[in-house]
């Protein structure tokens, strides 16, 4: 998950805010996955919360990204 997470920041260009976003989520992963599993409820649901927050940074990083907005700030048809 963490690869398929770090694939995806890398293919974006570097001016992309979703890539510095997946870059702080990758450390945060780093720095949980390194602590020895314990067999514990709360062991079990700090994974659980890391695998969400993956899945969610994967999905946010495959969609579309966000048209610029208008330099005017809004656009009127004549």
């Amino acid at each position: 998950m963490a690869s398929d997470v770090r694939r995806h920041a890398a293919a974006l260009p570097k001016n992309d805010g979703r890539g510095a976003l997946a870059e702080i989520v990758l450390c945060e992963a780093a720095g949980r996955l390194s602590v020895p599993l314990d067999g514990t409820v709360p062991c079990a649901q700090n994974r659980a919360r890391l695998v969400r927050a993956l899945y969610t940074r994967l999905h946010r990083l495959t969609e579309v990204a966000p048209a610029a907005p208008y330099p005017g700030g809004h656009h009127t048809v004549p």
